[in-house]
Order: C-alpha cells, then sequence, then structure tokens
C-alpha cells in the first residue's frame, strides 16, 4: 500500500467555478453548528440562493469531506463528508477546509483518516495563531501522509469501520436501557 501526501489523495480548498452559477440558484447552507461532533453527521436543509452566500462563505460540493480548521471545533471532530446538497453545491463557514476527493479515493475513507483522533491530535500540534483562534494550515494538510489502498480496499475498509461503530452504538443504546 502508498503512503501518499494527503494532497495526492484530495483537492485541498480547491477553487469554485463561480460563471456556472446564476444568483438565484438555491444551494445548501450549511454553518458549523449544523456539523455533528465525533459523528459525521452534517444537515444541510437550509437552502439559500447563491446570491445571498457567494461571498464570504466556504464553498463545497456534493462528496467533499468539510474538516473544521479552528479550536475547538477540530479537536471535537467536527468533520462530515458533504451528502445531500441542494442542486450538488453548498456554502458554509469560513472555518471549514474542504477535501475533494481525486478519483480512485472515497470521501468517507478520508473522512474515516481525517476525523481520527491520531490525525486531530497531529493537526493539533501543528495550529497556528493566537490562544483561542488557533487554525489548522491547509499547509499542514497538504503535507500530512495517508495511506491509499486501491478504491476497492478503501471500501472495504469504510465498510468495516462503519459496522464496528454501528455495533458500538448498539452496545451504548443497550448499556443505557439496562442502566434505565
Amino acid at each position: 500500500m502508498r503512503v501518499v501526501p494527503l494532497s495526492e489523495a484530495v483537492a485541498v480548498n480547491p477553487k469554485i467555478d463561480r460563471s456556472q452559477l446564476a444568483d438565484d440558484t438555491q444551494v445548501s447552507f450549511v454553518p458549523m453548528a449544523a456539523v455533528g461532533a465525533a459523528d459525521g453527521s452534517i444537515d444541510a436543509d437550509t437552502v439559500r440562493p447563491y446570491a445571498e452566500v457567494k461571498k464570504g462563505y466556504t464553498h463545497f460540493r456534493e462528496n467533499d469531506v468539510l474538516f473544521a480548521k479552528v479550536t475547538p471545533c477540530m479537536e471535537n471532530g467536527k468533520m462530515a463528508v458533504a451528502r445531500k446538497l441542494k442542486n450538488g453545491m453548498g456554502f458554509g463557514s469560513t472555518e471549514f477546509h474542504v477535501l475533494r476527493p481525486r478519483e480512485g479515493v472515497d470521501p468517507h475513507y478520508v473522512y474515516h483518516f481525517v476525523s481520527s483522533q491520531t490525525f486531530r491530535k497531529e493537526a493539533a500540534r501543528h495550529m497556528t495563531g493566537a490562544v483561542g483562534l488557533r487554525r489548522v494550515p491547509s499547509a499542514f494538510l497538504e503535507s500530512a501522509e495517508i495511506p491509499l489502498p486501491a478504491l476497492g480496499v478503501q471500501r472495504e475498509i469504510v465498510a468495516e469501520l462503519e459496522k464496528q461503530f454501528s455495533r458500538l452504538d448498539e452496545a451504548v443504546a443497550n448499556l443505557q436501557r439496562v442502566k434505565a
């Protein structure tokens, strides 16, 4: 299995072709509060016209990975795969880094890798800025290394991780029932 810089697996903070969007195009709006902490959840139900969000917000599209870059959100695991976006487009907090998987890279594989506690601890060591306003620089993400197996193997890993997380969730629910 190859180990590559993350920038070989994803485009970090890719640019948007604004010429393709009309001001009245409806897009999802995802503030930081709409991304769950350490659970990969995302609420993309809020919709706004492109004219309202085209300036001052981070853009992303379906299957991009959102990575909170600011403390404490990054340490808390506010990351998700963008899905169910209106017209496949979203705009949100400027405190997101956007990781767009390249061809042959599964977005959920990238999500599980960057949301792991090990990766987040390493990212925290590379934060810059003043106390309370520290951020993960894009240069760290571009150079961080990720193991990159074949796409089929990535999908097998994701399936196994999700199976184990489901088992864990079930065990926690059972424990809470027993406690009650």
